[in-house]
């Protein structure tokens, strides 16, 4: 229940889950016979792949302009392609650029036979393209934070506990001696310092998991 009702809070705090990471993809542009083209297979291609590519649902006019649309959506990457149709088959040239970019960062050009399926191709050079790009560093330090801060009090709880079992023996000690103000004395910090730590032992550990929950789930 702790970490449910912790983990909403830390991850507001922190400005939300990371950043949409998909790539937009630019349906692509066609030249020379539209039927033999097969512009279509680009988008099956990407869906095969499943998430990794918002589909822009038009045409970009060149990675400039594929660049631009992704810095609209709010998007790192755009892949923008070409599809020409001839008669010796499909000709496709993918480029993956940078949002807000002037050139591409990486290009995939292909050649399908008539007839062949372009599908299993473009994923293929898709896939490639996904590879290009730049691994984002995580440096977040609030996972880190949060778990570092549950392993402190999960020590602290430890510590307390510590102290609760030395005052239950001095309260056994002060019963063998037939001194009942201090039996009662070490008996109320007993139940204290066992409340502390047990509440701060629980604390820490919904702490740790929600740190490591963070960094691994978000």
């Amino acid at each position: 229940m702790l970490i449910h009702l912790a983990l909403p809070l830390l991850l507001a705090l922190s400005g939300g889950p990371p950043a949409d990471d998909r790539l937009l993809l630019c349906r692509p542009l066609v030249r020379g016979e539209p039927g033999l083209a097969k512009a279509d297979a680009v988008a099956v291609a990407a869906r095969s792949i499943g998430r990794a590519f918002l589909d822009y649902g038009v045409a970009c006019e060149g990675e400039e302009e594929a660049a631009r649309a992704a810095s609209r959506a709010g998007l790192p990457m755009a892949v923008s392609s070409v599809a020409e149709g001839r008669t010796q088959g499909s000709r496709y040239l993918l480029s993956l650029t940078p949002a807000g970019a002037e050139k591409a960062l990486a290009r995939r050009a292909l050649e399908v036979a008539p007839g062949a399926d372009a599908v299993p191709l473009l994923r293929e050079s898709l896939q490639e393209l996904l590879q290009a790009v730049p691994r984002r560093s995580d440096d977040r330090v609030g996972p880190w934070i949060v778990a570092g801060s549950g392993v402190a009090l999960l020590a602290a709880g430890a510590a307390f506990a510590l102290v609760a079992r030395n005052s239950a023996s001095a309260a056994d000690r002060a019963w063998a001696a037939g001194d009942p103000v201090g039996w009662l004395r070490h008996r109320n910090a007993w139940q204290r310092w066992r409340l502390a730590s047990g509440a701060t032992l629980a604390g820490g550990a919904a702490a740790a998991a929600v740190g490591l929950t963070w960094k691994l789930a978000f």
